[in-house]
């Protein structure tokens, strides 16, 4: 096949059943028909499908399906989404547009009257299809991992996790705004150095983040650039007069080129933001576009603003999204000297260093400035000196090379002498779930929350065992005020805009839990799972039952009082129905326009219920 062709299959696989998990159909039961009742006269080109799968017909279009864990019905992988020909006996394999047309033209939901929102989720995928083909073509160095020291380690793996962005969203791999050279300069799977430009800002315009004590010695350039380019920076502000009254912040060269004009561009004609000719730092993307690796070897990785168009929302960096991480980062850190536990396995990035254009009358919460902003991420310097460390966000153990069946679990089996089994793949995944789920329930037992999808969730591995979880973006800890004040802290007091909705604050302890639900086992783990089942053929059964058994035995084993613990068990094991995020409905519904990647909620079958059937 064709790179065009397999990413189409794949964006197709995860369309396909994103809709299903959302009822975008209604929700009524699906009209299928066992696989042997298909008339003969009427023949399939699907392969050969077993007992328990299905063949749904849904007007003149067929879509073989297969029951699912975490969902009803998913579709068969390998299998495409077939139309019959008017009046004849044909059948045309559909591509993902032309299906998602059909889909649009023969629904009424509330997609149906929002011709906006079709046109820009229609754009988005055809984008997502382009972009998957190209990355197909990728640069990952994933050979003698463990010979890698801890910096290029984490870079292959963040390399690696780049490759699928968000499991399961048809529209991740999207990045609007990239033309396809932009893409393949830009975008971590191609390995390609980013060389960032710089832009002087006046410093009265700055608003600071409380690492960031006194501007004249705190500046990016110091913690950014090695002694050599520093001074070549200073320089040329020197030689343009502006070196004590300016700060140089560093900024994407897209971003450079395509936004600062149309947002900023006064600012620039009158001076007290000026270009700089200095481009000698090249550091290299991470997972998230807008975050880059250091140009030396160090711990300090940078944020940056980009205003590509990606899973619906625009990729700025406002300095109350900053404000706001600051304050989740001094909860953290309060919260992890509540548990012994946590004080030895869960790790934070210093996310306290950052610079912010802020002019006179602006506030926190104008477009504008959030445009021009950096924010320099400090890792533990600890971990990735240590040379039985490794870091690698788990993104990376769930997502599939294109190209071959290698898996981070091969040098793990190799550095423990296992054999590569099933059983020995087994005793890692579980030890994984110990690990992750161990530092997320101790976090909930003190009402927080952190993101910890597959990107943010990075594990730390040392010395062959998973040994803690490091986490990033602390702007969005989600927090429950009654359990965070009944083991003495404090609400942080989020800086939010009035009369808009937020995730951070919940009303309940269920709905905290939603994001551990959601983020963290129906992406996050299942990702890995679905990942491990493929690579080493281990049926996803058995691997679910070990995660169930893991989140059964730490539920038990932590210091939970006996209503949270019979919440959890019981949101976790007996209801009928699980949460789910809605992500395609409600990036329809909101039609573009700024603000956070949109989301609903929405309900889907409880996974542990499910397993029941296969036992």
């Amino acid at each position: 096949m064709t790179t065009q062709t397999r990413a189409a299959d794949g964006v197709m696989q995860d369309l396909v059943d994103r809709l299903l998990a959302e009822n975008f159909f209604g929700p009524g039961p699906l009209s299928m028909i066992e696989p042997a009742q298909w008339s003969s006269a009427l023949p399939l080109p699907f392969v050969e499908l077993s007992a328990e799968q299905r063949i749904w017909c849904w007007q003149d279009i067929t879509i073989a399906l297969r029951p699912g864990i975490t969902q009803l019905w998913e579709k068969v992988p390998g299998t495409a989404v077939l139309q019959r020909q008017p009046n004849a006996p044909d059948w045309q394999s559909l591509s993902p547009e032309a299906f998602m047309g059909c889909v649009f033209a023969g629904t009424d939901n509330i997609s149906q009257d929002n011709g906006k929102g079709q046109a820009l989720f229609m754009d988005a995928l055809r984008c997502s299809i382009r972009q998957m083909a190209l990355s197909l073509n990728h640069r990952v160095a994933t050979q003698d991992l463990m010979s890698k020291d801890g910096g290029a380690f984490f870079l292959a793996m963040e390399q690696w996790a780049s490759l699928r962005d968000r499991p399961y969203h048809p529209l991740a791999k999207a990045k609007q705004g990239l033309n396809d050279a932009d893409y393949q300069a830009y975008q971590a799977e191609f390995a390609r150095p980013v060389a960032l430009h710089w832009v002087a800002i006046e410093k009265s315009l700055l608003l600071c983040g409380s690492g960031v004590t006194d501007v004249q010695q705190q500046y990016p350039a110091r913690y950014l650039l090695p002694g050599a380019q520093r001074q070549a920076l200073w320089q040329e502000m020197r030689s343009l007069g502006i070196a004590e009254s300016h700060i140089a912040l560093p900024v994407h060269p897209w971003q450079s080129r395509q936004v600062l004009e149309a947002q900023l561009g006064s600012w620039f004609a009158d001076g007290l933001c000026q270009r700089l000719q200095f481009c000698d730092t090249e550091v290299f993307a991470t997972s998230s576009l807008r975050s880059m690796t250091p140009c030396f070897n160090g711990a300090d990785y940078l944020k940056l603003p980009i205003a590509v168009y990606s899973l619906a929302s625009s990729r700025y960096l406002p300095a109350v999204k900053m404000i706001n991480g600051g304050l989740s980062e001094a909860l953290l850190r309060e919260g992890r000297d509540q548990d012994p536990i946590l004080q030895r396995s869960l790790y934070l990035c210093d996310e306290n260093r950052w610079w912010a254009f802020m002019p006179p009358q602006a506030t926190l919460f104008d477009d504008a400035p959030r445009h021009l902003s950096a924010q320099v991420r400090g890792y533990p310097a600890e971990l990735l000196d240590d040379p039985d460390c490794r870091l690698m966000p788990m993104a990376a153990l769930g997502t599939s090379l294109p190209d071959s069946k290698q898996h981070f679990f091969d040098d793990w089996l190799q550095y423990r002498q296992l054999p590569a089994d099933a059983a020995s793949v087994l005793i890692l995944f579980r030890e994984l779930c110990h690990c992750f789920f161990g530092v997320n329930l101790r976090m909930f037992r003190l009402g927080m929350m952190g993101e910890v999808h597959g990107q943010n969730a990075v594990l730390v591995w040392k010395a062959g065992k998973a040994d803690g979880l490091l986490l990033r973006d602390h702007d969005s800890l989600r927090i429950f005020v009654p359990w965070l004040e009944r083991v003495g802290l404090a609400d942080p007091e989020y800086r939010l805009k009035k009369g808009h909705p937020n995730t951070l604050y919940h009303q309940r302890a269920e709905d905290l839990l939603f994001w551990l639900q959601t983020l963290g086992i129906q992406v996050n783990m299942r990702a890995i799972i679905d990942t491990l089942a493929e690579t080493y053929a281990i049926p996803a059964v058995t691997l679910w039952l070990a995660l169930r058994e893991e989140l059964e035995l730490l539920i038990e084993s932590i210091d939970f009082d006996d209503e949270a613990r019979s919440m959890i068990r019981h949101q976790l094991f007996e209801v009928a129905n699980w949460p789910q995020k809605l992500l395609l409905t409600p990036m329809i519904e909101r039609a573009g326009g700024p603000g956070s990647m949109p989301f609903g909620k929405g309900e889907v079958v409880n996974p542990f219920r499910r397993l029941a059937r296969d036992q």
